[in-house]
């Protein structure tokens, strides 16, 4: 009896091993870039052709399909460019980015287009609340993304800040 005991949980082990080869790989799609690929070319196409089918001007279909556009690409971006920080470290960095750099970026936009008297021209072809929305997704998106940089490249570039205050005290001196 005792031999067969001991037999017994390598029998076990062994039935648990052929179970694991057995079972296939577990097929990721988002990880395959051919699925990102695909998606951005179908909202695109599915963009461009529901926009012309409800009569939406050109102008208004090329900023919505930008918009989406931007939002996938960031996605794509998150998903095959690893990073060395915490998921947590990372996700603040591209919130922050996307909060101050992004909207900072779009109020640039919007006082510069308002500046330049461009304000009727948008209201007109594509309507004030349609580009302010899809024109703040755009700049948010691209917020993010160098938010996203910047946690990547923060050793960097508080390196080369320390240089650079070195050197224009320096300069004062």
């Amino acid at each position: 009896m005792p031999k067969n005991s001991k037999n017994q949980p390598k029998r076990q082990k062994s039935k648990i091993k052929a179970k694991r080869q057995i079972q296939p790989e577990r097929v990721d799609l988002l990880s395959r870039k051919s699925y990102w690929i695909m998606l951005a070319a179908f909202m695109a196409v599915f963009g461009i052709v529901f926009g012309y089918s409800v009569h939406v001007s050109t102008p208004a279909i090329g900023i919505l399909v930008a918009s989406v556009l931007s939002l996938i690409g960031l996605a794509c971006y998150l998903k095959f460019k690893p990073s060395a920080l915490p998921k947590n470290q990372r996700a603040t960095f591209i919130f922050l980015g996307a909060v101050s750099l992004g909207f900072g970026i779009w109020v640039a936009v919007v006082l510069a287009l308002n500046a330049a008297g461009f304000s009727q021209q948008i209201k007109n072809d594509i309507g004030l609340y349609f580009f302010a929305i899809t024109s703040l997704i755009i700049c948010l998106a691209a917020g993010g993304l160098i938010g996203d940089l910047i946690g990547k490249n923060k050793d960097e570039i508080r390196l080369s800040l320390h240089n650079v205050k070195n050197k224009l005290f320096r300069l004062n001196d």
